[in-house]
């Protein structure tokens, strides 16, 4: 620990120097520094050539976490969306599109996505995590960067279940890969093997294995070992990733916080799927609240009644709170903008906006979109700076 802080204040104490370094006879540092935090990534890249000293200042972690802050505190939500199928992404276009307040949509980039055979498993500060369970690449397409994820180990191969996540530790200004993994195998003494956690930390460039352990679990017998999770993205909120997680027919929340590594289990709605159909379910964030949203098959069998559960109270059982609406011709749920509108993929008409309160429905006119999502941080930043050209 002591090492880290002896490190971090090197870095602190060269920024400063750095700092210093960038003089004006018109502007004071302070002022250049805050003008050069909002530009963008491209702009900064080519002011590098100005000077040695710019471009020292550019590259520097401190400068690189402030840009990152300034840009959070403008960003707009954005509709991220392909038209390709997933798995044949190479050299095909992503498309970002801002959601303005007035609820239209304007284009902003369009990018090439460079590796072949690759998913889009996460979304992260405009960082994206890209490939398949096994073979990873982060990637920046604002500067055209992206750094390839060391191989792990020898362990995914024997999985049953691997959930993935993408999340930034703001306590050390780090992003991490999360694998969660349960498997079928037995072990040497005949037992399954317990779930296990893959941690990847960017600035080490290394994997740290966990072993899945939650103290609520242990009421499990014989130790309260997962064995089985839901495959989707994991959900990155209050500095934590979560997933669905089941110990045989107990359903929950697995919590992993990002920081201190650590595993807890939030509980979801008590009988929450009695008597209904479900036709999917997804973890989400709905008006900064984790929150459910839950298809099921109406009564009369002629479309689906959406459920949303919102947690007020974050971690507290009791304050789940759940609101209905019916709804016809559904065919994917992709994700919540800012202000609640939901963004879905209905039969025949294609990506359309959803207001659950006025039950207004929007189509976006984008009819052939194989994936899309929605998020608030797809932001332009120099993270990755060091890394590979695209």
């Amino acid at each position: 620990m002591s090492q880290n802080i002896t490190e971090r204040q090197k870095s602190e104490s060269s920024w400063k120097k750095k700092k210093s370094m960038l003089t004006s006879d018109r502007l004071p540092d302070d002022v250049l520094i805050d003008i050069l935090s909002r530009l963008p990534p491209k702009s900064l890249i080519r002011f590098r050539c100005v000077s040695k000293s710019w471009s020292s200042t550019i590259t520097n972690p401190f400068f690189i976490t402030t840009h990152l802050n300034q840009a959070k505190s403008l960003s707009n939500g954005y509709l991220l969306y392909t038209r390709l199928p997933v798995e044949f992404l190479c050299g095909k276009e992503l498309c970002a599109v801002v959601y303005n307040r007035d609820r239209t949509l304007t284009q902003v980039s369009k990018y090439e996505i460079p590796f072949s055979g690759s998913r889009i498993l996460g979304i992260c500060n405009g960082l994206f995590c890209l490939g398949s369970h096994r073979v990873l690449n982060l990637w920046n397409p604002c500067i055209r960067k992206f750094k390839k994820v060391l191989d792990s180990t020898r362990f995914t191969r024997f999985c049953r279940h691997i959930a993935l996540g993408l999340a930034y530790c703001s306590q050390n200004n780090d992003y991490k890969i999360v694998r969660m993994l349960c498997f079928e195998e037995l072990n040497g003494e005949g037992k399954l093997i317990p779930a296990l956690a893959e941690v990847y930390t960017l600035s080490r460039d290394s994997w740290n294995l966990i072993r899945i352990s939650v103290d609520s679990l242990n009421r499990f017998e014989p130790n309260g070992s997962i064995d089985r999770i839901d495959e989707s993205p994991c959900v990155f909120f209050n500095g934590a990733l979560h997933s669905i997680a089941y110990i045989g027919n107990y359903k929950f929340i697995l919590s992993f916080d990002v920081n201190d590594e650590t595993f807890r289990e939030i509980m979801l709605p008590n009988d929450y799927l009695n008597g209904v159909h479900l036709r999917f379910e997804k973890l989400v964030v709905f008006k900064g609240s984790l929150s459910l949203i839950v298809f099921v098959q109406a009564e009369d069998e002629e479309g689906d009644v959406l459920h949303i559960w919102v947690m007020r109270e974050y971690g507290v059982v009791k304050s789940w709170t759940k609101k209905s609406v019916p709804m016809e011709k559904v065919g994917q749920f992709i994700g919540c903008t800012d202000n609640g509108e939901l963004l879905i993929k209905k039969i025949g008409t294609g990506l359309v906006l959803f207001d659950p309160e006025s039950r207004n429905e929007e189509n976006l006119g984008i009819k052939n979109a194989t994936w899309a999502a929605y998020t608030t941080n797809f932001l332009e930043s120099l993270v990755l700076f060091d890394g590979v050209n695209v």
